[in-house]
């Protein structure tokens, strides 16, 4: 009697591949009839057919370019904030691809972004504080030293001020570029108080230091903000629902200007969110600040597209994630688009989901060059840097996996 070494496929094995053999002869049957539509009505079932497929064939149940609408309600807005009044968005399905989970596991994704950019804009990073107090600092006199020019404030200029109240350990203390001086608690939404500081030629009063030393923050963070996507304002932003979605996450962080704003994930129906996952997300450093690594990871539910998904000319190539196929075709180029106003392209100029006109996109990657800068979609149709603490409109990637 021949015998094998094959294994044997189990009552359970044979139920599960007739149930996918099913669940295709169903969607098939579906395309046949050209009611794509019907699956695109359902999130659940657009998740449950992604999880069980593979990527090559996620590609082709759920081609590259189709879209799927979702509702958004902007609970800031009374003329938006209601199921009959939420924007109809439409997320472009842009990419497929494999994905990592918080648990490790791998699979398949489907990515979607939004075809049109947001109703308004968030500050990627607050302008940031330049003085840390290690202890309570009582009210007083004080005084620290520019290094360099700060907006119109000439470098080397002593700047002196007077608080009427304590700083708590942990504080923050920032200024604004009309030398107007603000105190904070760590984490702190709202100053303790407002003072105004004075050039002078000399002072008596208490010396905290020099920027960009003896524990100052450098001076294009206090006048841009942070381009690091981890601890960005934004990235928080995007991830949150309801109230209270800020924390502080670096030393020098100030609460951002958008922070009355409920998080974006406010506005979504709970099928939306049930269908979409965190996902490991990687992106690129700047080289100015000493970081130990070039790159860092994150898990996001929502994220910013790097240069290299969005099919621009990456600073750090292949590590930002895979090119969107849906940007190769929208763009019709053979490789990366390139940045500046000689690199104008029409499939760059995004309108807003409640403007017809383009606007400025903020995408995640650092201008690498430098502590403060990202890049953007230009809404003259190019890629350009732009400081952080600009408030950038956005169109955001999430996956179905």
């Amino acid at each position: 009697m021949a015998t094998t070494n094959e294994p044997i496929l189990t009552n359970a094995q044979a139920l599960k591949v007739l149930g996918k053999m099913k669940d295709t002869t169903n969607f098939l049957a579906i395309l046949a009839e050209g009611k794509r539509s019907d699956i695109y009505t359902s999130m659940a079932q657009i998740a449950s057919i992604v999880r069980a497929g593979t990527v090559a064939d996620n590609a082709k149940k759920f081609p590259v370019g189709d879209q799927i609408i979702m509702p958004w309600k902007d609970m800031d807005d009374a003329n938006h904030n209601t199921d009959q009044t939420a924007y109809e968005v439409a997320w472009d399905i842009v990419h497929h691809g494999e994905v990592t989970l918080q648990d490790g596991r791998i699979v398949p994704g489907m990515f979607l972004q939004m075809h049109l950019c947001s109703a308004y804009g968030v500050q990627f990073s607050h302008q940031q504080a330049f003085f840390v107090c290690n202890e309570a600092l009582p009210a007083g006199t004080y005084y620290f030293t520019l290094n360099v020019k700060y907006d119109t404030i000439p470098a080397n200029s002593i700047l002196e001020f007077t608080t009427t109240q304590a700083v708590p350990a942990n504080g923050r203390i920032y200024m604004t570029t009309d030398r107007s001086v603000s105190t904070y608690a760590k984490g702190g939404t709202s100053p303790i108080e407002t003072v105004t500081a004075t050039i002078v030629e000399s002072s008596s009063g208490t010396e905290l230091g020099t920027t960009g030393s003896s524990g100052l923050n450098i001076v294009s963070r206090m006048q841009y903000g942070s381009n690091r996507w981890k601890t960005s304002a934004i990235r928080q932003y995007l991830n949150k629902s309801g109230d209270n979605w800020w924390a502080s996450q670096e030393d020098f962080d100030i609460v951002p200007d958008q922070y009355s704003k409920k998080g974006f994930m406010t506005g979504f129906d709970p099928s939306f969110l049930a269908a979409i996952k965190p996902v490991k997300v990687t992106t690129a450093l700047n080289t100015v600040e000493g970081y130990a690594d070039t790159t860092e990871d994150t898990f996001d539910t929502f994220f910013l597209p790097s240069l290299q998904q969005m099919n621009v000319n990456p600073q750090l190539a292949n590590v930002e994630g895979d090119v969107f196929e849906y940007w190769k075709r929208r763009l019709n180029l053979t490789g990366y688009a390139g940045t500046g106003s000689s690199n104008v392209y029409d499939a760059f100029k995004i309108p807003a989901i409640n403007a017809n006109s383009a606007q400025g996109v903020r995408l995640r990657s650092a201008y690498r060059g430098h502590a403060y800068g990202t890049w953007i979609v230009d809404s003259s149709g190019y890629v350009n840097g732009s400081s952080a603490s600009y408030a950038y409109r956005f169109a955001p990637v999430c996956v179905i996996c």
